[in-house]
């Protein structure tokens, strides 16, 4: 008997750490639609999960104090692991109209960061809260057999629920959110926590004790844990949000829209403040204004060799391979799970034959393949508006410069002087390439845009040392003054 109920408790500590880490990946995942994905935003956030687990393990320590008997701890762990299932349960409720008014009303995505970890923390403080509820109901329930004591009791029990932390934060982001999606995972975290509310309560009712039971002492876990799975399940049948197609990186969002008169598509990374890459059906070819500009430049350069760094939608890669398949198409983006959305939801057909899809951090391939030859590289990857500040240190660039002989950048910026974030770009890029260094921006207009920078004159483009928006003294990025990264973390600038 003793084995079977420490068993349980056990499954409940499983349980309880896979739920709570499982449900903040959940929420940094869904966050990442309005504040993006960064280091800075994952440490504030788990920053957060920590304070919250910290202060449920002290408060549970307290409540376990106050237990007197096996019964009465356990039906408190079970009360508190109801209560942090309902807490889940409203905070997914609360978190995305919260999201929509903090990014509205801060320029801080660290604000928004923390208003997050916040909402999710005090469910995760009452079911941390549990854990040394369970210790102190086996330390009660078998005080006198041999081999049983507190500490080991407290380490057993911290050792599993930790166990069940690491299954969440790794099974998540791997398998579930990819092959379930967002809010079948959702309702998996809610159900967990509410199982072990419920073998917690269960459990106590069971176990032989001289203390009578009433009705009221259980009653109310069962009435919580309920209207979490009830408010869950409302939730997710209610929720009109479009969370995308999720993969182990991030989220794909795509829509059908209209080019003229013809069928398009779009794709992105971040709804509702850029587009990945837009595609027309009919002609089979980009509709963006960067991508035709791409295009364009390759048609003037006629390379035999391309690499792609950023997928997105592969719009313009597609479009080139189609129209010249005798050409070699490499392209490198970090989300291995990519081609299969886009030749199911976006493209609706084959990749192109003479397409080479790498699966790959971009920089880290080129690093590790440095023999790596190309006659034309295209940099285009993205976090919503903000590049991927790592290929665009002068060290990153540079070792381009190794890797391709033409090179073009999209990047997205304001082209005036007092922009910081888009001078660090261009300042970089002038130090790399110097009289090669070219620029292209759309209508000449200084407001957010895509703007196009070449090693060569490309298209349309002047030199960017003569281009009038262009600040010769700002300082550089580079691998050890990450600035693009201090830009965008401290919301310096919002573009």
């Amino acid at each position: 008997m003793q084995k079977k109920v420490l068993m349980i408790c056990l499954v409940i500590a499983l349980l309880e750490g896979f739920a709570g880490l499982g449900i903040e990946i959940y929420a940094i995942r869904i966050s990442a639609t309005y504040i993006g994905s960064s280091i800075s935003i994952t440490g504030v956030i788990l920053a957060m999960v920590l304070i919250a687990i910290a202060v449920g393990y002290w408060y549970g320590g307290r409540l376990s104090q106050a237990a007197r008997t096996p019964r009465q701890a356990l039906l408190q762990a079970g009360y508190v692991l109801s209560l942090s299932a309902i807490s889940h349960a409203i905070a997914c409720i609360i978190q995305l109209p919260l999201l929509a008014a903090m990014t509205s009303s801060t320029d801080s995505p660290i604000i928004a960061a923390i208003g997050v970890g916040l909402l999710f923390g005090v469910g995760l403080a009452f079911g941390s809260t549990a854990i040394p509820l369970i210790t102190q109901f086996l330390s009660l329930k078998y005080k006198n057999h041999d081999g049983v004591d507190a500490g080991k009791n407290a380490g057993t029990m911290v050792a599993i629920t930790t166990v069940g932390s690491v299954l969440g934060s790794t099974v998540t982001p791997i398998f579930l959110l990819p092959y379930i999606g967002l809010m079948s995972s959702l309702a998996l975290f809610i159900a967990s926590l509410a199982f072990s509310a419920w073998l917690c309560t269960k459990l106590a009712i069971q176990i032989e004790s001289d203390e009578p039971i009433k009705a009221s002492d259980h009653v109310t876990n069962y009435l919580l844990f309920t209207s979490a799975l009830v408010m869950t399940a409302a939730f997710i049948m209610m929720n009109r949000v479009d969370t995308g197609y999720q993969t182990a990186t991030g989220a794909w969002f795509i829509k059908d829209t209209l080019a003229g008169r013809d069928l398009a598509v779009t794709i992105t990374d971040k709804p509702g403040q850029s587009t990945s890459s837009c595609w027309v059906y009919a002609t089979q070819k980009n509709c963006h204004w960067y991508g035709e500009i791409a295009v364009e430049a390759i048609g003037q350069t006629k390379p035999d060799t391309l690499v792609f760094l950023g997928g997105a939608g592969m719009g313009t890669p597609s479009e080139v391979a189609h129209y010249n398949p005798k050409m070699k198409v490499t392209v490198i983006d970090i989300d291995k799970d990519l081609p299969k959305i886009i030749e199911k939801h976006f493209l609706k057909a084959p990749i192109a034959a003479n397409i080479e899809f790498i699966g790959d951090d971009a920089r880290g391939y080129l690093t590790r393949n440095k023999q790596a030859r190309y006659d034309f590289m295209l940099i285009d990857a993205f976090q919503g508006q903000h590049v991927a500040s790592n290929l665009y240190t002068l060290e990153a660039l540079t070792q381009f410069k190794a890797n391709s002989n033409d090179i073009m950048a999209n990047i997205i910026g304001i082209p005036r002087k007092e922009h910081g974030y888009t001078q660090t770009i261009l300042k970089n890029w002038q130090e790399v390439f110097g009289d090669t260094a070219y620029v292209l921006t759309k209508y000449g207009s200084v407001n957010l845009q895509n703007i196009m920078l070449c090693n060569f004159a490309c298209p349309g483009s002047q030199k960017l040392a003569q281009a009038e928006f262009f600040n010769a003294q700002q300082p550089v990025h580079t691998d050890d003054l990450p600035r693009l990264d201090r830009y965008y973390y401290r919301a310096i600038e919002r573009l």
